[in-house]
């Protein structure tokens, strides 16, 4: 049974009616509950029916359905501590003549010796020898707490109405003839142990009960012995005897007087150490029973020693049950080792029962379940790795009948396979778990995750797959340097230069390269190994020359998952035909370089790529020498002056647009040159022409300045008098502006004063109109006075006084309506003459804003005339200003004409020059130019006449003309049209 911590408690001592005790209190009373049924007479238990593969029905020696009791009892557990609260509260409603006996204790302390002493019964319903002896002794005590039969009656009553009201439907006839047989069995043993007065004589049926109980505790297997008061031994059943004398050995290395089969008188003062602390023990109720382990050498005893009181009531000795845990404790200590190592093993366990609910898992099956529990819910919605225990691995198949067909065959197992479960792969290796009766029992379950592996395998595979077909020469070797692996490119390429390689390896077998070590590619292994070894080297490319041979290699390291050096990757690479190609490149590049274009590859010994770009190379080298040759042969023919000469040769691409930028240079030389030479002759009649019309230009221009100079003087003395006139009027414009201006103030103010008489004209009228009001105001006082009058004289004698008062009223009336008149008529003249006035104003405002509407005119025609004189006065200074720069620039003009001429004989002199230098070269026949003849003078080149005299200002100083050139005889040109200078 369990105790509120849960922790467990087998003490016998749990007392259901140990109703007195001295520090407790009762509680309040309960409320009634319905009446349950009476005790039946005690029957023969039915066996309870089970499933087919459970143990069969078992009934005690006592008769009782122990199958039953125990089942119903499961049932119940969840809400028996409820159950049983509602039992007392329930007994103390019906039955409150036994509420006296529970003075001295709380129903909560009842609820709990009740439930353990219930829980001590099913425990021990297979086990009557032990059993029996508890209930005898609780007997006795009941006996002095004044327990009667009738109570008895009372509680077995109440506790079944209470049962059956908690169990609801479930609670089955069968159930309650078992628990009234139990009832009615524990309530006989206990008032059979009822001690009768003295004298008095047992009857037959209790002289064999007591034999019966007797022989009971005589043939019973729990170890029991008594002591009397002075713990000397007075009984030993058998069993106790039994387990002595299988330990007598070790027994009697402490107490070497000892004789299992003589205990009888025995003091067991012998088995303590400290004798007076134990007598101290057993001698105090309170503290029993109380329960202990011993170690006695490699031997463990449970000994519990429970209190025996006399008659009167006083210590009589004890009864003390044994219990040898010493093979218990050995297989508890293996258990605990094997459950450490299944707990932190890294290996993923599992158990289940025989109905395949899991019992156990691991924390590393756990981890790895919560590891991939997103993927497992997807077909086992409800699973959490954290709460295995108790949920049925069915949720793991597609097939659970199979499953369980195979899980309890022990002939199938062990079992492995590898399952698919929502993607994921894993490997179970199921065993089968046995009773030492060879009983089914369940089965342990090791898992495996193999996803994440089989991943990685297919990776391996991909990866296999692709070096064994790879172009690249790829070779493995593992740390010790022996090749593991080789794909065919390797050993392709190792096979076309075997004979080369075993000048320095003579073993070499490219078709078995595995197991090889790689030492003999080497001169210096032990350097190789160094850097092989080397993650931090590594990886690492060099060309290597082996037996005439090149080879690039490119070396990396390979590491286990857990960084540790497994070996290394080696691609191959044959340079030697790339290597000897490239020197001949080289060669021929340099030679190129240096201008010489007859060297050439000899490719002969090339194969494959080699050897194509060696040929590739030398049809380069001749497709570039022949243009460059023919376009050589055409710049000596350039350079010798000779134009009449092309480039031929048929080309493609870049070449044959170089060989048509060489043909179309000739071309344009050709025609340059022609074109150069026809114009040098033109230029040097030109320029003839130009030097004679340059002369007369320059005596025209001094007298066109002159004349120039005369007009400028005239018109810098008009811009001074128009000058004048503008200022003038700019200050007529001024004045005008400023009698404008004042007209304009006069005019506001006018209308300022118009707007006054017409704000005094309107308040004269209000004030008329509150006069008028007054006027009315006077008018009803007095019409009010006089009715006031008119009623005082009804009043006769009583209002002679109001009458006076309404008489003085009625005069200050008539004086106030008079003044209102007045007042008005006043007001009314004054609104009259304000009305003229503001008529006379208006009339003097529309006058002056005439005056100032004629004034602005005025204003407005001066400021135009003083802007003409403004505009006239800059017009003029432009003019003068004009006439001064054309002064100026036909001065600069007389002296860039005399420049001109300078220059125009100059370029005649060049041009002379330029056919000397065109002469050089040799045109085809029919790009000859014939030299134009020179022109007649006309007339229009005569002399002008002579200017008159002029004071003329100085003209731009000018670069003194080139010394004439030697004379060369003018080309002579045909005579052309000289229209064009005529109008010159």
């Amino acid at each position: 049974m369990t105790d509120k911590k849960g922790k467990k408690d087998k003490s016998l001592g749990f007392d259901p009616l140990a109703w007195m005790d001295d520090d407790a209190t009762a509680d309040e009373a309960p409320k009634p509950k319905p009446t349950v049924k009476k005790v039946k007479p005690k029957v023969a238990a039915k066996a309870k029916v089970v499933k087919k593969g459970k143990v069969k029905p078992y009934v005690s020696e006592l008769g009782l359905d122990v199958e039953t009791l125990e089942s119903s009892f499961v049932l119940l557990a969840p809400v028996a501590e409820d159950m049983i609260n509602q039992f007392y509260t329930n007994l103390f409603e019906q039955y409150p003549g036994v509420i006296p006996l529970f003075e001295n204790t709380t129903q909560k302390q009842q609820v709990q010796k009740l439930l353990g002493a219930i829980k001590l019964t099913i425990e021990n319903l297979r086990n009557p020898d032990k059993l029996v002896p508890v209930l005898v002794a609780m007997g006795e005590r009941h006996q002095g707490y004044g327990a009667e039969a009738a109570h008895y009656q009372a509680v077995a009553e109440t506790l079944l109405g209470v049962m059956e009201e908690y169990a609801g439907d479930k609670w089955t006839q069968q159930i309650n003839d078992a628990w009234t047989g139990a009832l009615n069995l524990i309530a006989d043993t206990m008032l059979g142990a009822y001690k009768k007065e003295e004298g008095s004589a047992m009857s037959k049926e209790q002289l064999a009960e007591l034999k019966y109980l007797k022989a009971a505790v005589q043939g019973a297997q729990t170890n029991l012995m008594m002591c009397d008061a002075d713990l000397n031994i007075t009984y030993a059943n058998d069993a106790v005897i039994d387990m002595l004398q299988n330990r007598v050995d070790v027994l009697r290395e402490i107490w070497p007087s000892i004789d299992p089969q003589n205990l009888i008188g025995e003091c067991i003062d012998s088995f303590h150490k400290n004798p007076a602390h134990q007598r101290a023990l057993l001698a105090d109720k309170n503290r029993l029973p109380a329960e202990a382990e011993i170690q006695l050498g490699d031997i463990t005893f449970k000994v519990k020693a429970s209190f025996v009181e006399g008659e009167d009531g006083n210590y009589a000795g004890n009864m003390v049950e044994w219990q040898d845990l010493t093979e218990q404790k050995v297989k508890e200590l293996e258990v605990a080792r094997l459950q450490s190592a299944v707990d932190s093993a890294q290996t993923n366990l599992m158990m289940c029962d025989a109905d395949l609910n899991i019992t156990y898992a691991n924390e590393a099956v756990i981890g790895m379940l919560a590891h991939r529990v997103n993927e497992l819910r997807t077909i086992w919605p409800g699973m959490d790795p954290e709460n295995l225990i108790g949920t049925c691995i069915d949720g793991f198949h597609k097939n659970p009948a199979h499953q369980r067909a195979l899980l309890s065959d022990k002939s199938r197992l062990p079992a492995q396979a590898e399952i698919e479960v929502a993607g994921l792969t894993f490997s179970v290796n199921a065993s089968y778990i046995e009773s030492p009766d060879g009983e089914y029992m369940g089965n342990m379950v090791e898992w495996q995750d193999l996803t994440e592996q089989k991943e990685k395998e297919r990776e391996v595979a991909r990866l296999q797959s692709g070096l064994d077909s790879a172009e690249t020469n790829i070779m493995m070797c593992d740390n010790d340097l022996n090749i593991i692996y080789a794909n065919d490119a390797v050993v392709a390429m190792l096979q076309k230069r075997v004979h080369e390689l075993r000048e320095i390896w003579p073993t070499l077998d490219p078709q078995n390269l595995i197991g090889a070590c790689i030492d003999g590619f080497h001169k210096n292994p032990a350097h190789q190994r160094a850097l092989l070894s080397d993650k931090s080297r590594l990886p690492a490319k060099a060309e290597i020359n082996v037996a005439g041979l090149t080879f690039s290699v490119n070396a990396s390291y390979i590491e286990s998952p857990d960084g540790e050096y497994m070996g290394n990757m080696v691609e191959w690479q044959d340079l030697t035909e790339e290597k000897d190609a490239e020197s001949q490149i080289q060669r021929i590049i340099a030679a190129a370089a240096a201008g010489q274009l007859d060297e050439r590859i000899d490719h002969a010994t090339y194969n494959g790529g080699i050897k194509s770009i060696a040929e590739g190379v030398n049809d380069l080298v001749d497709t570039f020498a022949a243009p460059i040759r023919s376009v050589a042969g055409v710049m000596d023919e350039l350079s010798k002056g000779n134009l009449d000469i092309r480039a031929d040769g048929e080309y493609s691409g870049e070449l044959e647009e170089l060989m048509r930028s060489v043909n179309a240079t000739i071309d344009k030389l050709q025609e340059s040159i022609s074109s150069i030479s026809t114009a040098s002759s033109n230029i040097s009649v030109a320029t003839s022409e130009i030097a004679t019309g340059n002369a007369d230009l320059s005596n025209r221009t001094e007298q066109q300045a002159s004349e120039l100079e005369e007009t400028a003087a005239s018109v810098e003395e008009l811009t001074s008098t128009v000058q004048q006139s503008a200022a003038n009027s700019k200050r007529a414009n001024d004045l005008a502006e400023g009698a404008s201006a004042q007209a304009e103030k006069g005019g506001n103010v006018v209308k300022e004063a118009v707007v006054a008489m017409s704000e005094i004209n309107s308040a004269s009228k209000k004030i008329a109109d509150i006069i008028g009001v007054i006027d009315e105001i006077a008018f009803q006082t007095n019409l009010l006075a006089l009715n006031a009058a008119v009623e005082a004289a009804r009043a006769g004698e009583q209002g002679r006084g109001f009458a006076v008062v309404a008489s003085e009223v009625r005069n200050l009336a008539q004086r106030s309506a008079g003044a209102a008149k007045e007042i008005k008529q006043l007001i009314n003249d004054s609104v009259e003459k304000v009305s003229e006035g503001s008529k006379l104003v208006d009339e003097s405002g529309d006058m002056l804003a005439q005056i100032v509407t004629s004034v602005q005119e005025v204003s407005g025609l001066i400021a135009e005339i003083a802007s003409a004189s403004a505009e006239q006065a800059a017009g003029i200074e432009q003019v003068n200003s004009a006439v001064t720069n054309l002064d100026s620039v036909t001065q600069q003009n007389a002296a860039l004409v005399e420049e001109a001429s300078a220059a125009a004989m100059s370029l005649q002199d060049q041009a002379g020059t330029l056919d000397t230098a065109t002469s050089f070269f040799t045109l085809p026949a029919t790009m000859v130019s014939v030299a134009p003849a020179p022109r007649a003078p006309t007339a229009a080149f005569a002399p002008a006449a002579a200017p008159r005299p002029a004071p003329v200002r100085p003209a731009v100083a000018r670069a003194p003309a080139p010394a004439p050139a030697a004379a060369r005889p003018a080309p002579i040109r045909p005579a052309a049209d000289d229209d064009e200078w005529d109008e010159f």
